[in-house]
């Protein structure tokens, strides 16, 4: 007769049953680096980028960081700041605002440029990225030239 579980049994088991597989794929380093020059320079062509001196914020307080917002963009539903960690005040002013994001350079992709309607970067952050997605740069770093 065999186990109760055998195939044959009425309630018994499933012959060659699903097996749960993991069908994820990740995108090659190269590819996601030019979707991310791609959505840069269409938000850039677009007119949807904005490049400020700095953030120098005096204080922590989220009303004075929504009227520089304001006056820098007016009526984008979705922003973006790309900025390095380290801007305390900015930091704090900014993560009470509805729709707004803050991402570090080193973790910016692509999703998060297509998502947002405007994107602010200062002036530094915006001179490292565009050294560090220009493609002979990495080439000529990894000594392939």
């Amino acid at each position: 007769m065999g186990s109760v579980r055998s195939p044959i049994w009425r309630h018994g088991g499933t012959v060659h049953g699903p097996r749960p597989r993991d069908y994820s794929y990740r995108l090659p380093r190269k590819m996601l680096l030019g979707a991310l020059r791609s959505a840069l320079s269409a938000k850039l062509a677009a007119d949807q980028m904005t490049v400020v001196d700095g953030w120098p914020l005096e204080s922590h307080k989220t009303k004075a960081f929504r009227q520089t917002i304001a006056k820098l963009d007016k009526g984008s539903r979705n922003r973006l700041v790309v900025e390095p960690k380290g801007n305390r005040n900015l930091e704090l002013a900014g993560r009470n605002l509805a729709n707004f994001a803050m991402v570090p350079p080193r973790e910016l992709r692509p999703y998060d440029l297509l998502r947002c309607d405007r994107v602010f970067v200062s002036r530094e952050t915006a001179l490292r990225l565009s050294a560090s997605l220009e493609p002979k740069a990495r080439a000529v770093r990894a000594g392939k030239e």
